[in-house]
């Protein structure tokens, strides 16, 4: 969305939410309908934190009905629950400023490609619980969290959650949030069926051009451009991309799409109805809850369209599924599928991976699969893109057994699969390296390389001198020692992050290594205010501003002075399962 959500409400806000009508609307059940569909209000709401009545005294000596005042309700303590997303308890900012709060909530992370990053945002945006501290506009904590989860493709919890907490001019918030949801899915007909009872909002901008496009989508081209004349005559914020794109239709204009443009639901069904191609450059700018929108566009190159995929994947508004999908639906043919090897590298590289999927999956022979799967995985990283070729291709490594003759496949299979969450499956391979370790040394340095990633995924979390040592060794003797030993300090210092125990001789080690390490500054006040509300106690000032610190990049981004004190701090939030998954994010990216 274009503007802030909160700019849409123009009435006064209600301080209370409009009455429930039936005994149990209060159920906290998850909401059934996926994207696409309607939300039921009743079935995602949060029943935590809405006791309204005071403590009362008896009606009579002989009656049990007790007799108090029912307070307001504040809006801003509306939740909602989500499939899959843990709520924070109802008191998670105690102890906050409201004013900080607010402030830093609107420049929340919603883009990260880290699925940990996702839950935690989501969780702390969607719980029901008690505002910080501080006088503000009832209301506004609310409409700024809604606006926050519709930039992160979650709609349907935002739409709840402005039902929840009936701030006045909702109802208006809540028409554009569907309608958006329309047109990202390009489902013109539903959202010119809506438009049609759009009345007395003639001078919203937004609304005329919806109303413009769908004069467009029925044939009305005259009409959209006359409307589109008188639009601009008028005071409301001009949007150049979504005008020339009709005048475009009209034969008026180039058609072409501007790279630098962003790419909102309704540019995106613009273009997509004047059959548009959309360049690479816009996935990059695009918002999560578009990208599926993108995916979508036939008249948008392959490579384009498996690039906004794969960053949908990333960004959780796309499922792995989908993305094996259009992987397997790129047209290659058989010679392409059985020279994969010598074709992948003249592609971009998300059709090379589309073009190893194929090639792996009609590979019958687990041996020859391992070997495809340890190419297509080793260029992926390359690529800067291990963790989505990673899940992608998860379900194929499943498909080679932790078999002596592939014992060799252990390191690449391991990190594949904890980059996939499939801890026990990596283990298995671990098992079997460590087991052939003391019978070649092949397996021995197999174990070796896979050896930090499980010490970090464990529950036993210690780094002790010995295998310290040895894999030092063997990392320095295959990159360098300059090289081995900044991976080295990622390690030790995730390990006491995650609040593992490090052996004194291997800090010794570390700390009398003459190579320097280069490590990305965080940014000081966040830094400096994470640990604060860290030491404080502060719970979701805790999360947010760690989340703040990891910023859109995540954690694979982020420099070893910023994803140590975070790990640390979420740990000592108690959120040691997101700390961890966090930590073995950066330390895949590291090298590890």
């Amino acid at each position: 969305m274009g503007e802030s959500i909160a700019q849409e409400a123009d009435e006064p806000l209600r301080l209370i939410p409009q009455q429930q009508t039936e005994e149990g609307d209060e159920s906290s059940a998850e909401p059934g309908g996926g994207e696409g569909e309607s939300p039921n209000i009743d079935s995602v709401v949060g029943a935590e934190g809405n006791d309204a009545t005071d403590s009362a005294a008896p009606a009579s000596a002989d009656s049990d009905i007790q007799v108090g005042a029912l307070e307001a309700i504040d809006p801003d303590a509306a939740g909602v629950s989500m499939p899959g997303i843990e709520s924070f308890p109802g008191d998670v900012w105690s102890g906050s400023r409201r004013s900080r709060v607010e402030a830093l909530l609107p420049r929340l992370p919603v883009a990260a490609p880290s699925f940990a990053m996702r839950r935690l945002a989501l969780g702390l945006l969607a719980s029901p619980a008690q505002p910080p501290a501080g006088e503000s506009e009832a209301g506004a904590l609310a409409l700024a969290r809604a606006e926050r989860l519709v930039a992160m493709g979650a709609r349907d919890a935002a739409l709840a959650l402005l039902e929840r907490a009936g701030p006045a001019g909702g109802q208006s918030l809540i028409a554009r949030i569907e309608n958006d949801r329309l047109l990202a899915a390009f489902d013109l007909d539903a959202a010119c069926a809506q438009i049609l009872g759009k009345t007395g909002r003639a001078g919203d901008g937004y609304w005329r051009r919806v109303r413009i496009l769908c004069q467009a989508h029925a044939g009305l081209i005259e009409a959209a451009t006359l409307g589109l004349e008188l639009l601009l005559e008028t005071d409301t914020a001009p949007d150049q991309v979504f005008d020339d794109t009709i005048y475009a239709m009209a034969g008026l204009a180039e058609p072409v799409v501007d790279p630098l443009a962003d790419p909102t639901p309704l540019r995106v069904a613009a273009w997509r109805l004047a059959q548009l191609p959309i360049p690479a450059e816009a996935v990059a700018r695009a918002a999560p809850d578009v990208l599926p929108a993108i995916v979508g566009a036939p008249e948008s190159m392959p490579g384009t369209r498996l690039l906004a995929a794969e960053r949908a994947e990333a960004t959780g508004t796309l499922p792995i599924e989908a993305l094996r999908d259009l992987y397997r639906a790129m047209p290659f043919s058989l010679e392409e599928r059985a020279d994969a090897l010598a074709q992948v590298e003249s592609l971009e590289p998300p059709l090379g991976r589309a073009l190893m999927l194929q090639a792996i999956e009609a590979e019958t022979a687990p041996a020859l699969r391992a070997e495809l799967l340890a190419e297509a995985l080793f260029l992926a990283e390359a690529q800067g893109a291990h963790g989505t070729a990673a899940r992608a291709f998860a379900h194929l490594v499943d498909t080679v057994p932790p078999a002596p003759a592939h014992v060799w496949f252990s390191a690449a299979a391991g990190r594949a699969l904890i980059a996939a969450s499939e801890l026990d499956a990596a283990a298995r391979w671990y098992a079997l390296a460590t087991d052939h370790g003391s019978r070649t040394p092949e397996a021995m340095r197999t174990a070796l390389r896979l050896w930090p990633l499980m010490l970090l995924s464990g529950d036993d979390d210690h780094l002790t001198t010995a295998q310290f040592g040895a894999w030092l060794s063997l990392r320095a003797d295959e990159g360098g020692r300059t090289v081995a030993v900044a991976r080295a300090n990622w390690l030790a210092i995730l390990v006491d992050a995650l609040g593992g125990r490090v052996d004194p001789e291997v800090w010794d080690r570390l700390l009398l290594d003459e190579q320097p390490v280069a490590a990305r500054a965080p940014a000081l006040a966040l830094a400096n205010g994470l640990l604060q509300a860290s030491e404080g106690g502060r719970l979701g000032e805790t999360v947010l501003l760690a989340l703040l610190l990891l910023g859109d990049a995540g954690p694979a981004a982020a420099g070893i002075a910023t994803v140590g004190p975070v790990v640390s701090s979420l740990v000592s939030a108690g959120l040691q399962e997101e700390a961890r998954a966090i930590a073995l994010e950066a330390a895949q990216a590291a090298g590890l």
